[in-house]
């Protein structure tokens, strides 16, 4: 039963990361590029606009927070390696970054990526927090099943309530 609410749970997740990353803009309405590492980061803390630290705030703490469930949820779902689980996360944030560039629908950066694996280890972290607190894997299963029940009716709310238009 833990493993079904966990996939439910997890496909939702998905859901709404694929609609918040790729399905929020329509086609053609942005394209940039940024392949230098940290330069959107840097620009975002020298730029003394208030308003484009409340931006950038929320996009380094999304970019981040977005990430975490994905590699939490890997590491519940598969007996990957910490270094397989983190080359998944990776390999998604930069499939996301190549269609959000080809598709024009958004900025394609790569601080996006770094700040996607950032998130993605901290999921890691938190699963092998949850490990050496609980010790037991059937354990760990039943206390993800129980957040992800209770982070079920924030998901269903923002995938089908919020309509994500940014």
């Amino acid at each position: 039963m833990e493993t079904v609410v966990i996939c439910a749970v997890f496909a939702l997740y998905v859901v709404f990361a694929l609609k918040l990353l790729l399905f929020s803009r329509s086609p053609g309405s942005e394209r940039s590029f940024n392949l230098i590492p940290f330069a959107s980061i840097a620009d975002y803390l020298s730029n003394g606009s208030s308003g484009l630290r409340r931006f950038a705030f929320g996009n380094i703490a999304g970019n981040v927070l977005l990430f975490i469930p994905l590699s939490a949820y890997l590491s519940v779902l598969t007996k990957s390696t910490v270094a397989r689980t983190m080359l998944i996360v990776a390999s998604a944030s930069v499939a996301v970054e190549i269609l959000q560039g080809v598709f024009a629908l958004g900025a394609s950066d790569i601080d996006d990526v770094i700040l996607n694996c950032l998130g993605g280890f901290i999921g890691i972290q938190l699963f092998l927090l949850l490990r050496v607190i609980r010790r037991d894997r059937d354990l760990v299963r039943t206390v993800v099943a129980m957040l992800s029940v209770v982070a079920l009716p924030v998901l269903s709310y923002l995938v089908f309530v919020i309509r994500l238009r940014f």
